[in-house]
């Protein structure tokens, strides 16, 4: 009950949504199983004819039914009339059972759609807390394969309902002739089933594994291919192939492991079939109402039965290898759904005087506080550096200005306003940030400082690039703005990255500039154009430079260090004297 309890509940999470379709596939289902057991029931009754009497001779329920049909709708019960019926029959069959796959498929491509939809969108609204702790290549695994295993589970329930509405109807049909034969083959069939559920449980324990094994294959090439040129600087390549040969080759043996469980199933289920046939005929070949037309029928019912336990075990060998699959996406739902962002007010942005940070503290999970007690103001206009030692505690005032965090004491305001009274997404977008790597798109320099923001016009980008001074060797490339800068930038220097992103963030035209170490993996000559660039900005924006180098700051108006979590301010003698 446990087990059926636990069934019930995954699918009213998984597919519950989809109830009203999943219906209508059931109802096309029984139409078509209907039709297909009325056209091979019909043969008795044919075979009547053949052998030289009349299809009244046939005593059966289902004959007896067709001849009522005949005579309801005042047409000859005769041979070619028959003939005509079963080919109505199955004319019906096929339309429906098109019917079934046409609309079984639209079904499954928009459940497949819309959870690759549900799950983006939901890992967009996740804190960044949360996001900062998934594995690279997990998302890609969840929205490619388990999306895509989520959707053949649903195209698997649908196709179940299938094969069910069809064994009732071939048992009607073997009850009709034979209730004895028709018992027997429902007993040999619950029978099979529980024989065969010990290999379901080692397929369920397969799929489980092969579900871990790909998302850790997804994460091991994703980490990697991030990392390829220093693999190669370091002439690693053979034992990172020796790390890959040990994932494939676990992934080889788990899908070997599925088919060879799939195989002995089917293997089984066939055998079990046939010597039932042999059993069948040998009872009723000794009766002395022996009928060749109700013996190639029962026949046929029971090999369609068989074959349909076979597909159900077939079904629910592919139920329990996508459970798996299906079960982490639900499972990865739930927690981003569970760690949403808070979106904040509804206020606007506005920035006249100053930023302060309150008697800040903000601690990671299973760390000390990295931030304590922290109170200082940012005023509007200037240009404050903040330095200190690497693991200080710099980077978490940047994440608390971009609010990706939220302090565990303390607030932020802004003007005197807590800035939770101004929405995230209003205070994102007046709030500029540049890192020390900048992510780039493969793709041209226009629509890399573009980044999705259609309202930037053709202008509007030459202009932010000449404040990023970048403007003048975009002009030297061939293609000029139209150039793209491939993977991650990769034809670009690192100070061309840096002063594209730099040209991105001020093409929005932010109140507030956050630099975070932005030009600490730069040399001398890259570092002093990101300098200019941003010396020009001085008095029109609000700019953070937070850095370690004190090269960086030593045009900034005031000076903050962060040391072990403390924040203090700093005068410039001190600062340039080695103090922090």
């Amino acid at each position: 009950m446990e087990r059926l309890r636990y069934l019930a509940d995954f699918c009213t999470q998984a597919f519950g949504a989809y109830t009203p379709q999943i219906i209508l596939i059931v109802v096309l289902a029984f139409v078509s199983s209907i039709a297909e057991g009325l056209g091979i029931s019909a043969i008795i009754p044919i075979f009547s004819f053949v052998v030289g009497g009349s299809a009244s001779s046939a005593s059966d329920t289902i004959s007896r039914i067709i001849a009522g049909f005949f005579s309801l709708i005042h047409l000859p019960y005769s041979f070619r009339m028959l003939l005509v019926f079963i080919a109505v029959l199955f004319v019906v069959r096929v339309l429906v059972v098109f019917s079934i796959q046409y609309v079984t498929a639209r079904f499954i491509f928009n459940y497949e759609r819309d959870l690759r939809r549900r799950l983006f969108s939901e890992t967009l609204s996740a804190r960044w807390p949360y996001l900062s702790t998934q594995r690279v290549g997990n998302l890609e695994q969840l929205l490619t394969m388990n999306a895509s295993n989520a959707a053949q589970l649903f195209g698997n329930i649908a196709t179940s309902a299938l094969v069910a509405t069809k064994v009732l109807i071939y048992i009607a049909i073997a009850v009709n002739i034979s209730w004895w034969i028709a018992a027997l083959s429902l007993g040999s069939g619950v029978a099979m089933f529980f024989i065969l559920r010990p290999w379901f449980y080692r397929n369920r324990a397969v799929a489980t594994d092969a579900e871990k094994t790909n998302r850790a294959i997804a994460h091991f090439v994703g980490e990697h291919a991030i990392g390829m040129k220093a693999i190669k600087a370091m002439a690693l390549e053979a034992p990172v192939m020796a790390r890959g040969r040990e994932y494939f080759e676990t992934m080889r043996s788990l899908n070997i492991r599925s088919v060879l469980l799939r195989g002995q199933v089917q293997a089984l289920v066939q055998l079990a079939a046939v010597g039932f046939v042999g059993i069948v005929f040998a009872l009723m070949y000794r009766s002395p109402n022996f009928s060749i037309a109700a013996f190639l029928v029962i026949v046929y019912a029971i090999q369609q039965i068989f074959a349909q336990i076979q597909a159900g075990q077939a079904q629910l060998h592919g139920f329990t290898s996508l459970l798996p699959y299906t079960a982490e996406a639900l499972r990865y739902s739930r927690q981003t759904s569970t760690n949403k962002e808070p979106q904040g007010g509804g206020g606007g942005f506005a920035l006249s005087r100053e930023i302060e940070f309150r008697n800040v503290s903000f601690s990671y999970p299973e760390r000390e506080a990295v931030l304590r007690h922290a109170n200082f103001v940012i005023r509007k206009g200037e240009l404050l550096g903040i330095v200190g030692p690497s693991g200080a505690g710099k980077t978490t005032i940047a994440d608390l200005l971009l609010r990706l965090i939220e302090p565990s004491e303390g607030s932020l305001a802004i003007d005197g306003r807590d800035i939770h009274e101004t929405s995230a997404a209003a205070w994102r977008t007046h709030v500029g940030y540049v890192a020390q790597d900048a992510v780039l798109l493969n793709d041209t320099i226009e629509e890399n400082i573009r980044f999705y923001n259609a309202k930037l016009s053709k202008a509007d980008i030459v202009n932010a690039a000449k404040l990023a001074n970048i403007h003048g060797f975009i002009e030297t490339l061939s293609q000029g703005y139209g150039t793209v800068i491939g993977d991650r930038g990769v034809l670009l220097s690192g100070g061309q990255r840096q002063r594209v992103a730099l040209a991105r963030v001020l093409a929005r035209k932010p109140a507030l500039l956050v630099l975070d170490e932005a030009t600490s993996s730069l040399d001398s000559e890259s570092e002093r154009a990101i300098q200019t660039a941003v010396e020009g900005l001085r008095g029109g924006i609000t700019v953070v430079v937070i850095a370690h180098r004190l090269s960086t700051i030593k045009l900034a108006d005031r000076f903050l260090g962060v040391d072990a979590g403390i924040v203090k301010e700093l005068t410039r003698e001190s600062v340039f004297n080695d103090a922090v």
